[in-house]
């Protein structure tokens, strides 16, 4: 991946893209008036583009754009704050000062859910093993703005880690942590959630497997979660629990220990 600036570059956005060169060690090149589909191919790579209002991925063999925008965590939270049901903390059995290991990150909307019920109390880990959805994930919560207060608490106290999610369980200790989560990406596309479909090519498709889960259930106290397609095999492959929810598209299951 490449980093560059919108086409009208200022000097605020020119520091700002080599800024995040630097601390993401990702190569600047400057725009000189090139569209992004010719930088993309005269680098042969997939260019990040830092402009005023956000920055974004432009995928090197795809025309769509990747960027941070939590709104259907967004929509959740509203819900969760009248006091409606959220089924993710419903199975978790997520509560006020519990912590939460989110091994597949992508876009965080599980993650910021996970935050506000956790509390400033709680601990919430993101794992994103993708360099790229890494940089713009963790860039997108410590700066997006809802104008929602505990939203946004909620996302800056979210610590993000650029790892996969074996190697870091692999090295973490025993019964370490509440819950371990795992939402990959389904076998099965689903047509009508656009936010996962937009990062399908951008996502680490590291398979989780019984080795991944005898780890997870090692660093686990009291449960690990895992999120698919409600026809997916993974669930009785690996040995969830399957909460089944009528007219939903995707189901969570659950190894309680």
């Amino acid at each position: 991946m490449i980093i560059t600036t919108a086409g009208r570059a200022t000097i605020e956005l020119i520091t700002k893209a080599k800024q995040l060169a630097s601390t993401y060690k990702v190569p600047y090149c400057e725009r000189n008036c090139v569209s992004i589909d010719t930088m993309k191919q005269m680098h042969r790579d997939d260019v990040l583009v830092v402009g005023k209002e956000r920055i974004y991925i432009s995928p090197q063999h795809n025309d769509e754009k990747v960027f941070f925008h939590p709104n259907l965590a967004m929509v959740r939270a509203k819900r969760l704050l009248k006091g409606e049901e959220e089924p993710l903390i419903t199975t978790a059995k997520l509560k006020e000062g519990m912590s939460f290991l989110d091994c597949t990150l992508g876009l965080a909307s599980d993650s910021i859910i996970a935050s506000l019920v956790v509390g400033p109390t709680g601990t919430v880990t993101g794992l994103e093993g993708n360099d790229q959805l890494y940089l713009l994930v963790n860039e997108g919560l410590s700066t997006f703005s809802s104008g929602i207060k505990q939203f946004d608490e909620a996302m800056r106290k979210i610590n993000v880690i650029y790892n996969d999610h074996f190697s870091f369980l692999q090295k973490m200790e025993s019964n370490s942590v509440d819950v371990v989560y795992f939402d990959p990406m389904f076998h099965t596309a689903i047509d009508t959630s656009h936010g996962i479909n937009s990062i399908r090519t951008q996502a680490l498709t590291t398979e989780i497997n019984t080795e991944t889960i005898k780890e997870a259930k090692r660093v686990a106290r009291e449960r690990v979660v895992l999120k698919d397609h409600w026809k997916s095999a993974r669930f009785s492959q690996l040995g969830f629990t399957q909460h089944k929810r009528k007219t939903a598209l995707f189901h969570y299951g659950t190894i309680e220990l």
